[in-house]
């Protein structure tokens, strides 16, 4: 590590980047947030007013064109971009080196915030999903399914023209968030000519070094489930076209897929020792595709309309490693649809949207019968259990379930011209917004289960065929099995898994209201505050929320390139409740049991069990809107060609969600009818606190030297983030806040590590070069990023020597994870073949050292591991993809 610390210094003392700024503050001009009387961006036709809402009070960054095509791009998502700036944390899983093959956007946490409550938006329109983000199943599940991504559109960034990210100081025009505002806006179209591009990337296990713990080598060599991909292809196509085709309405549209193919064994080898398929291989895969087109259109010098389609769906397909006829298929995104309307008045902007948005979370399935069976030569032999004395074989699958969110939002926002006030300038602006939302969960049809184990028959079953129910249940294939021989197998006991479906409406609005001063105080600087009111409600909850905004800076009298800017500010954000708490609270886990005899060698046909009741597992109860309050304190400070930007963050949440389970010993809540005695709900106990310090350096321009342009973007950030409840399961430890001892000393349950999202210091330095030979144009880009070691609680098991036997209670020792260091790199060439077609090539190359970084522990990063369990893991090594293209 002492090597890369100088390397790092020598390359600060030297390199030099390429892009318009260095975190540039390039964003969408039409977009309602981009309002600004002091900058002017000249349209075909048309003059619209725009600001940067990121810059006056620090409320955070953007990433521009150039900076999102400079660097490494690995799968296109926006979210992985966004690791070169500071106070953006992520799952210590995103990179492990057991799943290359994954394609989900990462999920990240801002500000200290939770990964599921940031507000995405592309192009201004909302693209939350709020489905299933947390506490999910894996794909084969009877009563859930695998959690889904925040983001509800996995984007390309090909799209884009800016990556706007918001980290405090945030505008009342944005709600219903408590971590952060991601604004992917997307590019207008070029109006000099007809543009378009084409390009492929590839890469792939042959391309990639792997880091894998030495006692797992070997189960990961035999993989047979998602786990662990030690093989797998990436294919990433994109192209668009763009152009105006009459003076005032130009078009963009494009298309993109990323697609990776996951080869494995199709079955468990710790479970069988033989069969017809046991030796065979089997594909999951991974798709994610984006069709996207954009219209803008400027009839009138002041009057701007922009009309968007996209259709964005991912298909995440699986199969269980113990079943044969088990694939299905994970389907997430969706589409969105939206209008948008800018009107430039004498009294200010006026901008209308309407948009609509479909995301689903839902499975498709081979089978909607699983089962399971004796081994028998003849028959059920796809797979041999290791003991065919009490192992057996399994088909099938759980049926298909839906999970829908319908959208339809209307937003309108006005900012008039600044009013003079005596020595102060008032810029007002207000809006408001109507979302009504359609969210659903459906079991389409009927999903059957086997229930215990077959029965074998020494007589022939006169009616061993089909069932009353239409399935087949039986079997005349010979077996053996504890030294007893039978003619056949039969089932006694099934599972039937209604179909049937739950539905919400959700009805939310919100009004707001700012007052932007600015006061000239002359030759003593300039002062100005941000006053705004936030007012939103629902009937999902049935509650209405306040949340105050304030934002004040002092600007220096200084020279431009030498000015100071103070920043403070005071803000409340307001939440949102995920659908899951309902949605849990379903028909899916409603069921019905049926058993059959066999009378004088005669199947009965199924009947209902009426003994047995069915019970739910989560019980909805309505809840208050969590917040987070937040302080900030900034300093901005120009330093000739470079901005330096210093700012500190504390955010108090409170009224968090926290899953619970019910306990009987305990009282913590009532016995309900229709409910398991331990079934989860949700309360509003959770609370946390975040404090954040941040620190960026960059050139506002491109530095020349010797015909290179360069340009730098240091970033660190300092986090300490507490929070009293545990994400993804029910922890009633947390509730009762009990004594544990951890690494020797007895502390607070709720006193624990936070071990996730929560890097305690990061240090990112993105530099980009680029210069011309000839016809030829050159790019090298790198990205070096430290992240800082983090502890991890490990449970002492009971027995173990390492117990202090003078405490009764839990006992937890510390696993210490080391820092870890990367480099990224790309190098980028492109060639002007002919009157700017041109064709170009980039290298991409991840962890150029093949650094091994140990980043969580075993395959799930969500449970506390024993200490004689805990399997480290680590990221992924060096990585290559190859990318060449053309456009013209």
């Amino acid at each position: 590590m002492k090597i890369n610390t100088i390397s790092i210094l020598l390359l600060i003392t030297q390199v030099s980047i390429y892009a318009d700024n260095g975190i540039p503050n390039t964003t969408n001009p039409n977009s309602p947030t981009n309002l600004d009387k002091n900058k002017q961006v000249k349209l075909p036709t048309s003059i619209i007013t725009t600001i940067d809402e990121t810059k006056p009070y620090q409320s955070g960054n953007s990433l521009s064109k150039n900076i999102l095509e400079s660097n490494p791009s690995g799968n296109g998502d926006i979210t992985s971009i966004l690791r070169i700036l500071p106070n953006v944390q992520y799952d210590n899983a995103q990179l492990k080196s057991t799943t290359p093959g994954e394609i989900d956007p990462a999920n990240m946490s801002i500000s200290g915030g939770l990964f599921y409550q940031n507000n995405f938006q592309l192009d201004g329109f909302n693209m939350n999903n709020d489905l299933n983000t947390i506490g999910g199943a894996d794909s084969n599940n009877l009563v859930g399914l695998p959690s889904s991504r925040s983001q509800g559109l996995n984007v390309d960034t090909q799209l884009l023209e800016s990556i706007v990210v918001q980290d405090s100081n945030v505008s009342a025009a944005y709600g219903r968030f408590t971590g952060g505002v991601v604004e992917a806006n997307v590019r207008k179209p070029r109006n000099d000519s007809f543009h378009g591009s084409i390009s492929y990337q590839y890469t792939s296990d042959k391309l990639t070094q792997y880091h894998i713990y030495e006692s797992e080598e070997s189960a990961f060599a035999t993989s047979s489930d998602e786990n662990y991909q030690p093989h797998f292809i990436k294919h990433l196509i994109r192209t668009n076209a763009e152009g105006y085709i009459t003076k005032n309405l130009g078009l963009i549209g494009s298309f993109s897929t990323i697609q990776s193919y996951i080869p494995l064994n199709s079955y468990n080898v710790s479970r069988f020792v033989g069969g017809t398929e046991l030796n065979s291989k089997r594909e999951q895969k991974r798709i994610s595709d984006n069709y996207y087109i954009k219209a803008h259109y400027n009839p009138t010098e002041n009057f701007t309309l922009e009309a968007n389609l996209g259709y964005m769906p991912q298909f995440n397909t699986y199969y269980n490693n113990l079943a044969r006829d088990s694939y299905n298929t994970i389907q997430m995104g969706g589409y969105q649809a939206g209008v948008k309307t800018l009107l430039d008045t004498k009294g200010g902007l006026w901008t209308n949207s309407l948009g609509y948005s479909r995301l689903q979370n839902s499975r498709r399935s081979d089978s909607n019968f699983y089962r399971w069976w004796y081994y028998s030569v003849g028959d059920k032999n796809w797979t041999i259990p290791t003991n065919t004395n009490t192992g057996y074989v399994y088909e099938g699958g759980y049926g298909n379930i839906d999970q829908l969110q319908n959208t339809l939002n209307y937003k309108s926002d006005m900012t008039f011209e600044p009013l003079e006030l005596w020595k102060t300038a008032h810029t007002f602006r207000v809006g408001g917004e109507l979302i009504y939302q359609d969210v659903s969960q459906h079991r389409l049809g009927n999903t059957y289960s086997s229930n215990g184990a077959p029965q074998g028959f020494t007589q022939n079953i006169s009616n061993c065929r089909i069932d009353n129910f239409g399935l087949d249940t039986c079997s005349n294939a010979p077996f053996s099995r504890n030294g007893i021989s039978y003619l056949g197998q039969y089932m006694n006991s099934i599972v039937i898994y209604n179909g049937g479906k739950v539905k919400l409406h959700n009805l939310s609005y919100g009004i707001y209201a700012e007052d932007d001063i600015k006061l000239d105080l002359q030759k003593y600087g300039e002062i100005n505050m941000r006053f705004g009111i936030r007012l939103d409600g629902d009937n999902y909850m049935d509650k209405h929320t306040l949340a105050p905004r304030f934002s004040m800076n002092y600007i220096t009298p200084a020279q431009k390139e030498y000015k100071s800017t103070f920043i403070f500010g005071a803000n409340r954000y307001y939440g949102r409740n995920l659908f899951s708490y309902r949605l849990y609270d379903s028909t899916l886990s409603q069921q019905n049991r049926y058993t059959r005899r066999l009378n004088n060698n005669v199947l009965s046909d199924w009947k209902l069990n009426t003994a047995y009741t069915s019970t739910k597992g989560t019980k909805f109860n309505e809840l208050n809107v969590p917040y987070d309050d937040e302080l900030m304190l900034g300093i901005s400070q120009n330093l000739w060609l470079f901005t330096a930007t210093l700012k500190y963050i504390h955010r108090n949440g409170k009224d968090e969600i926290m899953r619970r389970a019910r306990s009987a010993s305990s009282g913590n809540a009532p016995s309900l009818p229709g409910y398991s005695n331990s079934y989860n709900f949700y309360t509003n106990d959770g609370s946390s606190k975040s404090d954040i310090i941040t620190l960026t350096l960059n050139n506002t321009a491109p530095i020349d030297t010797l015909g290179i342009k360069n340009i730098i973007i240091l970033a660190f950030d300092l986090t300490n983030t507490k929070r009293t409840y545990n994400l993804f399961a029910a922890d009633e430890a947390y509730y009762d806040d009990t004594d544990i001892m951890y690494n020797g000393q007895i502390i607070k349950y709720r006193d624990r590590p936070t071990d996730n999202y929560t890097r305690p210091y990061t240090l990112r330095l993105n530099t980009t070069h680029s210069f011309s030979i000839g016809r030829t144009k050159w790019l090298w880009n790198n990205f070096f990023r430290y992240r800082a070691g983090y502890d991890r609680m490990v449970l002492i098991p009971s027995n173990s020597p390492d117990r202090d036997p003078n405490f009764s209670g839990n006992q937890y020792s510390k696993m210490h994870f080391k820092g870890a260091f990367t480099w990224d790199m790309r190098i980028g060439f492109d060639v002007n073949v002919y009157k700017g077609n041109t064709l170009f090539m980039n290298l991409d190359v991840y962890n150029v050292l093949n650094t091994q970084n140990m980043t969580t522990t075993s395959s799930l990063n969500t449970l506390i591991y024993s200490t004689n369990t805990a399997v480290p893991v680590y990221e992924v090594g060096r990585q290559f993809w190859v990318q060449v293209g053309y456009r013209y």
